[in-house]
């Protein structure tokens, strides 16, 4: 019988690399950083790249890579919700945001939204349009 590796991790263990994870990632927005990767995150905590990789997969629902893309992704979505980077491009929304490139960018969101950033955008603003009309004739 397979045991998972996070077995093998102290409970205490495992409670302070999440605490890591959490505190860098989601308080420090770490995933802003360019090239951000899961033995840089180990090496200035003390920690290894196999313990911060399989509590990753196991706490997080993916490896780090994807952890830091679907964080990516999200602050992209809110940038593209908000009227105040209207004149931003997707790709510089993206950059912005920790993506390395143009095609990484696209490539993320496109597999955890299966549409393009552009895409997304133009969705939003039709979705704010209707909104916008139905809140006028509402007012009626």
């Amino acid at each position: 019988m397979n045991k998972k590796y996070t077995d093998r991790l102290s409970q205490e263990k495992v409670s302070k690399i999440c605490q890591i994870i959490n505190t860098e990632l989601y308080q420090q927005e770490a995933y802003l950083q360019q090239g951000l990767t899961a033995k840089m995150l180990a090496a200035r905590n003390g920690i290894s790249v196999q313990d911060v990789s399989a509590v990753c997969a196991e706490y997080f629902g993916g490896n780090f890579s994807v952890l830091l893309q679907r964080l990516r992704v999200k602050r992209v979505c809110r940038m593209l919700d908000s009227r105040e980077y209207d004149k931003l491009t997707c790709e510089l929304i993206g950059l912005r945001c920790g993506f390395a490139n143009r095609q990484s960018l696209y490539n993320a969101f496109r597999r955890l939204r299966g549409i393009t950033p552009e895409q997304y955008r133009q969705n939003m603003i039709k979705a704010n349009e209707k909104n916008s009309n139905t809140d006028d004739n509402s007012s009626l």
